[in-house]
C-alpha cells in the first residue's frame, strides 16, 4: 500500500488552498470590470444638447472675424474640396453686402484642380447674429444656411450648416493657421465634443506641397494651352 509522505501532503494542501484563493479572486474580477466599463460608456455618450437647426446664432464681430481662414476639418466629410481657404471682409460694401472669396482644390471624379469663387451675402440682422443664408441652383433654388457656433477670432471658428431640409447638418472648422500640430488637432477635436458632437472630424488637406502643386499644374496647363493657341495661329 502506498503511503504519501506527510511533507508532500502538507505541500498539496497548501497548494490547494492557494489555488482556491486565486480562483475566488478571478471569479470576482468580471463583476468589477463590467461595472467600470458600463460607467465609462455612460459618461462618454453623454453630451450637451446641441442642434444646428434650432441654434439661434451668436453675435458677429465682423472686423474681428475678417481676414484669412483655412478650413482644416469638417464632419461629415461630404465635400469634394481640399486646400480650402476663405477671405472675409472687415465691413460690408456700399450695397450692404459681404464680399467673400473662396479658393480650393476641386477633387470631383478624382481630379485635382485649383478653383476659386466669390460670392455676396446680405449683411442683415440674421448675418449680424451669425446666421448666413443664400440660395443655390439655376432652376430650383435651394436654400443654404450656415451658422457661426463658436470662435475666439484669433485661432479658430466652428460653423454648422445645412442645405434645404437635409436631416444631417455639416460642421466646419476654420483656423488662422494652415498647419496644425497634433496637440492643436486634439484641442480642436475636444472643442468639437464640447459643443455636443461625438463624431470624429475629417481633416482637410492643407499641406503646402500638395496645395501649391495644384496651383502650379493649373498654371502650367494654362501656359501649354496658350502656347498651342499661338502655334495653331501661325500654322
Amino acid at each position: 500500500m502506498f503511503i504519501m509522505d506527510p511533507q508532500i501532503c502538507m505541500v498539496l494542501l497548501l497548494l490547494g488552498c492557494a489555488m482556491h484563493s486565486v480562483w475566488s479572486q478571478t471569479t470576482e474580477i468580471p463583476e468589477t470590470t463590467d461595472e467600470t466599463e458600463t460607467t465609462e460608456t455612460t459618461e462618454t455618450t453623454e453630451s450637451p444638447n446641441f442642434s444646428c437647426f434650432t441654434y439661434e446664432g451668436t453675435a458677429v464681430d465682423l472686423e474681428g472675424l475678417s481676414g484669412y481662414w483655412y478650413e482644416v476639418a469638417r464632419a461629415p466629410d461630404v465635400d469634394d474640396m481640399q486646400c480650402v481657404n476663405y477671405s472675409l471682409p472687415a465691413s460690408p460694401n456700399d450695397n450692404n453686402m459681404l464680399e467673400l472669396q473662396v479658393e480650393y482644390v476641386d477633387t470631383t471624379n478624382g481630379q485635382w484642380e485649383s478653383a476659386s469663387e466669390s460670392g455676396s451675402l446680405a449683411w442683415d440682422d440674421n448675418a449680424k447674429n451669425g446666421i448666413f443664408t443664400w440660395s443655390i441652383g439655376e432652376v430650383t433654388r435651394l436654400p443654404v444656411t450656415y451658422k457661426l457656433v463658436s470662435t475666439d477670432k484669433t485661432t479658430y471658428a466652428f460653423l454648422c450648416g445645412y442645405m434645404g431640409i437635409a436631416p444631417v447638418p455639416i460642421f466646419k472648422v476654420w483656423t488662422r493657421h494652415r498647419h496644425l500640430s497634433v496637440d492643436d488637432m486634439l484641442i480642436i477635436q475636444q472643442k468639437f465634443v464640447d459643443i455636443g458632437q461625438v463624431e470624429q472630424l475629417a481633416w482637410v488637406e492643407q499641406s503646402l506641397e500638395k496645395c501649391n502643386n495644384s496651383a502650379m499644374r493649373t498654371a502650367g496647363g494654362a501656359l501649354v494651352a496658350f502656347a498651342l493657341a499661338l502655334i495653331l495661329r501661325y500654322i
